[in-house]
């Protein structure tokens, strides 16, 4: 029997807003239907934790785009990370990310069309005291003044095309999907 890998999808842009609606019960079928084993969702919003015995992630990618599509008449777009490459960019996450209660903090995770770097590069800098962002593999690490949401350079990002290249997650949801790793 052929060795299988722990793996996320993370699906951009699926029960967001009335838009793409997907049962947690349909996805986690395509998965099986698709040869993932181990399949489960966390929460309605496009979190698929499975093991699969692909090596490639872009291999992988295409596979799980194509069957979403076809299954649910969309286009479907997914941020897929196996259990050490998600590990890795948790870990680079900047320091007390996701701890303020005062701030909002998203992990916003880059399609294979963009680097964390050029999405960085984009933005005008942050505001001190209001904001922090963090790049690590795969992602940009934001934390933001609950106060102050209008007025950071986040805001800019989310009107710009640049934003259909990223799924985003607040950070409980991070942390539980890390910790989800160890239940597949």
């Amino acid at each position: 029997m052929a060795k299988t890998t722990r793996y996320l999808a993370l699906l951009r842009g699926i029960n967001v807003g009335g838009n793409n609606v997907i049962a947690k019960e349909d996805l986690k079928q395509c998965f099986e239907d698709l040869g993932c084993e181990n399949v489960r969702t966390y929460i309605q919003s496009g979190n698929i934790l499975f093991r699969n015995t692909s090596k490639s992630i872009r291999k992988l990618t295409g596979l799980i785009e194509k069957g979403l599509s076809q299954r649910f008449d969309y286009a479907a777009r997914a941020v897929v990370m196996s259990a050490a490459q998600y590990s890795a960019a948790i870990a680079a996450s900047p320091d007390k990310w996701g701890q303020a209660d005062d701030q909002k903090h998203n992990a916003l995770f880059t399609l294979s069309d963009i680097t964390p770097e050029q999405v960085v590069s984009q933005l005008p800098p942050a505001k001190p005291n209001i904001e922090t962002v963090g790049v690590g593999p795969g992602v940009v690490f934001s934390s933001v003044s609950k106060k102050h949401l209008s007025k950071t350079t986040m805001m800019v990002l989310s009107k710009s095309s640049t934003y259909k290249l990223l799924t985003v997650r607040n950070h409980n949801t991070v942390f539980k999907l890390q910790e989800l790793f160890a239940t597949i």
